[in-house]
């Protein structure tokens, strides 16, 4: 299916990531995310070539390193926004700034110009490194019906359509792939593919804070709730999309990933 059907056959006007509601520290926060969930299960392949002259394993660790330094500016451009509109949004015009609020104010003028091409960069980058990752499960996965090994979505596709026939030792891994990657869908899938990459029904797109969260700035896309409708604004559906919940989920799917290959290896 489509994905911006996904989005628009969605109960509710509002899809894709929840907020983050905890305060954000970049420092611990960059350095967390910084650390690939499967060094241990590299570390169990054992095939130094395979880094070192950029096979499979080269190319996932090239993946994953320019995801986290995507993560690393997005999340610096969430801090700076925060700061800015903290200190600054409602300074008195006739009242000088600060060192410090000069400091925000000089930050946000340079680095605020990159911060929906950067969330974007992240968007594809966060892809590219998903179908990096499904390369690796070559290792594990053997047998005469296997699924795409370059592409996560067709990857996906087939273990959802080939479930039931599978053997048992690939079903628990089948079963964590289909149910747990909803993320990928929407909205990574649906705003790199649709929206990003490729030629694009009209929409808004814009960064701003959720209602819940105040140290979670979210890319927010908007699109006609129905094709037969002829005034975007009319009724609409709400794609949001934030760093930190990406950050989350694709922590969790590695860490699991790590997991199972060891044992499958």
């Amino acid at each position: 299916m489509d994905p911006r059907e996904l989005v628009r056959n969605s109960p509710g006007h509002v899809v894709g990531h929840q907020p983050v509601t905890d305060s954000l520290n970049v420092r611990k926060e960059a350095h967390r995310f910084s650390i690939d969930p499967l060094n241990d299960f590299i570390a169990a392949l054992g095939d130094e070539d395979a880094i070192f002259f950029h096979g499979d394993i080269g190319r996932y660790r090239q993946a994953y390193s320019w995801y986290a330094l995507s993560l690393r500016r997005s999340l610096q451009h969430c801090s700076t926004a925060r700061r800015a509109d903290k200190e600054l949004r409602w300074h008195p015009v006739n009242m000088k700034y600060s060192v410090r609020q000069k400091k925000i104010a000089e930050e946000r003028k340079t680095v605020g110009l990159y911060q929906e091409l950067d969330y974007q960069n992240l968007i594809i980058h966060t892809c590219i490194l998903l179908d990096r990752l499904v390369a690796l499960s070559r290792r594990f996965l053997h047998g005469n019906n296997l699924p795409s090994f370059t592409s996560f979505r067709q990857h996906k596709k087939f273990f959802k359509s080939q479930l039931l026939n599978l053997p048992i030792k690939d079903r628990d891994y089948a079963e964590r792939l289909v149910s747990d990657t909803d993320w990928f869908e929407v909205p990574l899938k649906v705003l790199r593919d649709k929206f990003l990459m490729h030629s694009a029904e009209r929409h808004l797109s814009y960064c701003g804070w959720s209602t819940k969260a105040q140290w979670d700035l979210e890319m927010v896309t908007v699109i006609r709730a129905s094709h037969s409708q002829a005034k975007l604004l009319e009724k609409v559906k709400v794609i949001r999309f934030s760093p930190r919940r990406l950050a989350r989920d694709i922590e969790s799917f590695l860490s699991w990933f790590s997991e199972f290959g060891q044992n499958a290896i």
